[in-house]
């Protein structure tokens, strides 16, 4: 039986945040503070610590505790990332086309208090359904929005990697994808290239309905040496040109 989140106080758009974590012990308490500060505060967080070996639970678990809009569980064994993702957007959301999620990294944090404020902006003067934008990482500021020829004919599958942080969508189109997408050859979540599995099928859904963000939302901590471009870089590699040669979705209307 999927849980049913608690209602938060009415307005005009919720923000549904989703926080993987592991071994993230030097980077949580940055990354859930950046949340916790932001100036629009409709906004819910599920924290999830994928059996970390650190004191990463124990650090965000008593950062939860004293803020009612976050919640946080601890897996008993390690299921992966995108796995974790995927079971916490399956929660119940009451009413999905104004609520829209943001995937935070456990060890990333947002740049600056009005990040909400933005997409806020953004999502109800344009309409759109997916954003992705401008980011900062140790090689500087990055992120550049894929051509019109690109989203008019559906070819991000052939075409460089854009969408990437901060990655936000609506929660309707979340509901459209087909969970067997997220799936690999040999039955299993997808464990790197992750964020291609969900972002591919709501690009192709969303059509020109997809919004890059120019100004910078989000520090990408690409020093961690845990990361998986650092220990996983040929597995990103496979899993990414198994992901581009699954079947490309039609664009869909969405009210």
């Amino acid at each position: 039986m999927k849980k049913e989140l608690d209602p938060i106080e009415e307005n005009e758009l919720l923000f549904n945040i989703i926080v993987p974590i592991f071994n993230a012990e030097k980077y949580i308490e940055k990354c859930l503070n950046s949340i916790i500060n932001q100036s629009y505060k409709r906004f819910q967080v599920q924290v999830v610590d994928d059996c970390s070996g650190d004191s990463s639970y124990e650090i965000a678990s008593s950062i939860c505790k004293n803020n009612k809009n976050l919640k946080i569980v601890r897996n008993p064994r390690r299921i992966g990332a995108l796995n974790n993702i995927s079971n916490l957007l399956n929660n119940n959301i009451k009413e999905p086309s104004k609520t829209v999620d943001l995937i935070i990294d456990g060890d990333d944090y947002l740049y600056s208090g009005d990040v909400f404020n933005i997409l806020k902006e953004k999502y109800m003067e344009t309409n759109c359904l997916i954003t992705y934008g401008s980011h900062i990482s140790s090689k500087g500021v990055q992120g550049k929005k894929y051509p019109r020829l690109i989203r008019e004919f559906n070819l991000f599958r052939k075409y460089f990697w854009y969408a990437s942080h901060l990655k936000t969508f609506r929660h309707d189109l979340w509901l459209a994808l087909n969970p067997k997408d997220l799936i690999n050859k040999k039955g299993e979540y997808f464990s790197v290239a992750s964020d291609l599995a969900i972002m591919f099928p709501m690009l192709e859904m969303a059509g020109n309905r997809q919004e890059f963000i120019s100004e910078i939302l989000y520090v990408y901590n690409d020093n961690n040496p845990i990361s998986d471009h650092k220990i996983r870089r040929k597995d990103q590699i496979l899993s990414a040109k198994e992901i581009r040669r699954k079947r490309i979705y039609n664009k869909r209307t969405f009210s």
